[in-house]
């Protein structure tokens, strides 16, 4: 582990009294990264229609103020978030590599989303 993200990982869980982990609050910051491309992905008619509703059901589900866990306050929002965030990295995972490097390309994000190999 490198100083930088020992001493990101010791001020987050200073601040939070050790309430959230790190990996969730670095993968709630990631969430404007992959956004768009996802949004790209979903419009997509490339990307299967079945993977496309399922993301959109599953992300409903966790969004859903019916779900108890996530009435925590702030927990519950970063944990929904964070659950947001890995549903749509699989979401990238399963959609065909073509049509996510095009638009990794289109959006400009190479440096920050790795190209998947086709």
């Amino acid at each position: 582990m490198g100083i930088g993200k020992f001493i990101f990982n010791r001020v987050v869980a200073k601040k939070t009294g050790g309430k959230f982990s790190p990996g969730m609050l670095q993968s709630v910051l990631r969430l404007p990264i992959i956004l768009p491309l996802c949004l790209r992905l979903m419009r997509d008619e490339r990307v299967p229609l079945p993977l496309r509703a399922s993301v959109i059901g599953i992300i409903a589900f966790i969004l859903s103020p019916i779900d108890l866990p996530f009435d925590i306050p702030i927990i519950g929002q970063y944990f929904g978030a964070g659950m947001v965030v890995v549903v749509l990295e699989w979401f990238i995972k399963l959609a065909p590599a073509h049509v996510v490097n095009e638009h990794i390309d289109a959006l400009g994000i190479e440096k920050r989303v790795p190209k998947r190999s086709v």
